[in-house]
């Protein structure tokens, strides 16, 4: 049925999809938080998806081999920092104020890959991180308000899930010049 639809009509129904799951998870996350602590949350969490993992593991077991096993760890050391920080956020702040500071990863992410994986820098992705640490400030201080300390905490977990992405991409390889290396294009 949905080969049928434009390829940008799926994307946009995929990106209806991710926003009703994150919308429920955070919602869900905020109620359970009432009867049940950060960590008890984190570990369903992970062991409904690892639930879900086995299910289609036994097709895949091969695909499954790392010559990175150490940055596997380390990325998933990032994410559930990056988890912890979004459910500590989510029982005091907003919801909105939550996905407001999630949405920084971009920012974070090329800062992160023009660092260890080399990426250039062109105008247009300079522009875009000016503005987006320019909507970070206003968004954690507008005017002369005091910035929420689990504000910095989701701040700091948005960072851990760009670094997740950018682990992601080490691993596969994707590197193109050193992994300190600045460039500008």
């Amino acid at each position: 049925m949905s080969a049928g639809l434009p390829v940008a009509l799926r994307g946009a129904l995929w990106m209806v999809g991710a926003l009703l799951s994150f919308s429920l998870m955070a919602i869900s996350v905020r109620e359970l938080l009432h009867a049940m602590g950060s960590f008890e949350i984190l570990f369903l969490r992970s062991f409904m998806s690892l639930v879900i993992l086995l299910f289609f593991l036994p097709r895949r077991l091969a695909s499954l081999r790392t010559r990175h096993f150490g940055l596997h760890v380390l990325r998933n050391a990032f994410h559930f920092g990056g988890q912890y920080a979004w459910v500590y956020a989510i029982s005091i702040l907003p919801l909105a104020t939550v996905f407001a500071i999630e949405f920084t990863m971009p920012v974070w992410a090329t800062v992160l890959a023009m660092i260890f994986l080399g990426e250039r820098l062109n105008q247009g992705r300079v522009v875009m991180l000016v503005l987006g640490v320019a909507g970070v400030i206003v968004m954690l201080r507008p005017g002369v308000a005091v910035i929420q300390p689990a504000a910095l905490v989701m701040l700091l977990g948005a960072f851990a899930y760009a670094s997740t992405m950018i682990a992601t991409s080490a691993s596969r390889g994707t590197t193109r010049r050193s992994p300190f290396s600045f460039t500008w294009r």
